[in-house]
């Protein structure tokens, strides 16, 4: 089968979603399908990675129109001109049987597809809410994108940005979501979202990572891992807070992601942001990983590579974190934005040595149902579902 790839963005561009496409096209080319990626950049080229042609376009709409933060760009949720063009140059080219976009640029992908196949996987809540997290406050928005943006608070994005990016959503997700052939949720709670607004052919397939080879062992230390950034949604300044009443001596928290405040915080290793190797020391080193989010977060890769390496997690019960960690057997589900039971879960794990052993096995083996093979053999037969439903459709 030819499949082409669409994304926002492509690595050595950071984020879950870039990482996530590189994976899926390296598995499919792997299995036998040809296949290619039209991703945006800062420039136009075309480089081969591991065999896959990635042809890199110049698109998005700049940090000082619409985002805050600096030097990030992003796919409007409208079709972009240049993007759009790259698609359809990218079709003539490979005539791919089907057409799999993620991100924003799923809107160009609709506009340039023809009459192919589109199968579109749902990695946020993008087209639910302007900023993309269905945050409101510290809590999730119960009700999603409408006139609640113009006073939603947070500082993610200024009230003007915000009201025009809603405005465009609504006006292009309803055609949007009648061109698509197939959505994919990374986890039932962003199925669930995007159904209460679209109803139609959705189905739910988490994201997957390679297992490492070596296998789970007991962890040596007592030492508590976070790994992601500073932003408010993630959770650490909870986690901060509920580290003040850990007992004294129980375990050391290890931060991943940032370098900390000037001078530190006692008792708190400020590790920076590591990635390959380095990382995966920290995981191995660790007695178990607290993924403390306040926003409905759809499926945290984090909380995938501390199972795989066999890590039990205590983690905040939203968004997608259910369907991966098992309350009471991979680990413990606490509510999000709460320190005192962050707190009492991670001292409970820590007290209980014999049982933190018992939950990493579980987490090992838990790990296998994501894993690369497994999940993209379910993508793989998503696509010949909807070829053949496209087929018989014009038949």
């Amino acid at each position: 089968m030819r499949v082409l790839l669409a994304s926002d963005f492509y690595p050595p561009a950071p984020g879950g979603l870039e990482a996530h496409v590189r994976r899926l096209g390296r598995e499919l080319r792997r299995t036998g399908h040809e296949v290619a990626v039209v991703a945006g950049g800062s420039r136009a080229s075309t480089v081969d990675d591991d065999g896959v042609p990635v042809h890199l376009v110049p698109t998005g709409i700049g940090p000082s129109a619409l985002y805050q933060q600096p030097g990030r760009a992003f796919h409007p949720p409208w079709p972009h001109p240049g993007f759009r063009r790259a698609l359809a140059a990218a079709i003539d080219r490979y005539t791919p049987d089907v057409v799999h976009a993620h991100g924003w640029c799923q809107f160009s992908a609709v506009a340039a597809a023809g009459r192919r196949p589109v199968v579109v996987t749902l990695h946020d809540h993008g087209l639910r809410c302007p900023k993309k997290n269905l945050l409101r406050g510290g809590h999730e928005c119960r009700s999603g994108r409408g006139l609640r943006c113009v006073t939603c608070p947070g500082a993610e994005q200024g009230t003007l940005k915000r009201c025009v990016l809603g405005a465009a959503l609504g006006r292009t997700v309803p055609r949007l979501a009648g061109r698509v052939d197939r959505f994919l949720a990374v986890s039932t709670h962003v199925a669930r979202r995007h159904l209460q607004a679209h109803p139609g052919p959705i189905d739910v397939v988490p994201n997957f990572l390679d297992l490492p080879v070596d296998p789970a062992t007991p962890p040596g230390t007592d030492e508590v891992l976070f790994v992601g950034p500073t932003d408010r949604h993630k959770g650490l300044a909870t986690l901060l807070r509920a580290w003040r009443t850990v007992p004294a001596g129980l375990g050391r928290l290890v931060v991943v992601g940032t370098d900390g405040p000037p001078g530190g915080l006692p008792g708190i290793e400020f590790a920076g942001r590591l990635t390959g190797d380095p990382l995966w020391t920290r995981y191995r080193s660790a007695a178990l990983v607290v993924v403390p989010p306040i926003w409905p977060e759809p499926c945290p890769t984090v909380v995938l590579e501390a199972l795989a390496f066999g890590r039990p997690v205590v983690a905040s019960r939203i968004g997608g974190i259910p369907d991966l960690v098992v309350d009471g057997s991979t680990g413990l589900l606490v509510p999000p934005g709460d320190p005192a039971a962050l707190a009492a879960a991670v001292g409970r794990l820590l007290g209980d040595r014999a049982g933190l052993e018992v939950m990493g096995k579980a987490a090992a083996e838990r790990a296998r149902v994501f894993e690369t093979s497994t999940v993209v053999g379910r993508i793989e037969r998503v696509y010949a579902e909807v070829l053949s439903e496209r087929n018989a459709a014009v038949a």
